[in-house]
């Protein structure tokens, strides 16, 4: 076996431990960051047409015979969940920069690399990637009016304008994949390991621009750094447990689980686009802060996720 894709294979069959040594990656190469962070869009192109390619598209496709649960789940991520996080992060008398940040983040659209993850996490990876998809649509519909409406956030972006931004991204994945799928062919399946070794890379260089300027202000202001991550640790797994604890009652343990997960991971790499230059640059920190529990949520979650899908 070439060697390449020995190391590969070996690491899409550790990416859960392997995801954490990413955020090292960003914060060793901060002379980069900065010139790095044009990159975030290719980077973000290339991870979904992995996970577009080594999907199993007979689940979506029955998945798609009832596409109420996914544009459902999607609605719900986007306005019911920041309707109910809102009032909650208000009255814990954070930094102001938090709860506008943590609010902001949950009415983002899933992550781009959720349907990556959720399959290093043996959830529903198909649903997860229609999830992302939808709430990709979507997102330019809710975002301006309810950050608008609850925070008084004006983002003086049209919905027409980033709805073409995100499906620029859609539709080159979707490309790329077709050509990975027509090249591989039959050994498309025995080819999978690769193709998530290849993710796990792609994440690992995504960190790189994402963790621009943390060590600086780690250095300058290490308990109000820590005090975000904290934060971001707390919105995923709040938003997490709203949506499960929801969908637990109607769904399948696998489908209420990735649903929830998906709701905790959100694209807040998105706002670095839509935010005006105005904005309380504590929201920047925070995009910078939520990279660690994005990064380690996954490896963090994985023996309890296991553990449920015993139950």
């Amino acid at each position: 076996m070439n060697p390449v894709v020995h190391v590969l294979r070996r690491m899409g069959g550790r990416a859960t431990t392997i995801l954490p040594l990413a955020l090292g990656v960003g914060l060793i190469f901060q002379d980069i960051a900065a010139a790095a962070r044009p990159l975030l869009w290719p980077l973000a192109v290339a991870l979904l047409m992995l996970a577009l390619a080594r999907m199993d598209w007979a689940r979506v496709v029955e998945l798609l015979r009832r596409p109420g649960l996914a544009i459902f789940l999607s609605l719900a991520n986007l306005i019911v969940v920041p309707l109910i996080v809102f009032p909650l992060w208000q009255t814990l008398g954070l930094w102001p920069g938090l709860v506008t940040a943590l609010c902001l983040s949950a009415m983002a659209p899933g992550i781009i690399s959720a349907a990556t993850t959720a399959g290093f996490l043996r959830l529903d990876a198909p649903l997860a990637l229609l999830l992302t998809l939808f709430s990709n649509f979507l997102v330019p519909f809710t975002l301006p009016p309810l950050a608008l409406w609850l925070l008084g956030f004006d983002l003086h972006i049209s919905a027409v304008d980033l709805s073409l931004r995100l499906a620029s991204i859609v539709l080159l994945a979707t490309i790329g994949a077709w050509a990975i799928r027509r090249a591989l062919a039959d050994r498309l399946v025995e080819n999978i390991p690769t193709l998530d070794g290849l993710s796990v890379i792609v994440l690992m260089i995504f960190a790189i621009p994402l963790m621009d300027g943390v060590v600086a202000r780690a250095i300058a202001e290490p308990g109000k750094l820590a005090g975000f991550i904290a934060g971001a640790f707390a919105g995923m797994v709040l938003c997490n447990l709203i949506v499960t604890a929801g969908c637990l009652p109607f769904l399948p343990r696998r489908e209420a689980l990735t649903a929830g997960y998906c709701s905790g991971g959100r694209h807040n790499a998105l706002l670095m686009a839509v935010l005006p230059a105005s904005a309380d640059p504590d929201i920047f920190l925070f995009i910078a802060a939520v990279q660690f529990p994005l990064y380690l949520m996954p490896t963090l979650l994985e023996p309890v996720y296991r553990r449920l899908s015993r139950m």
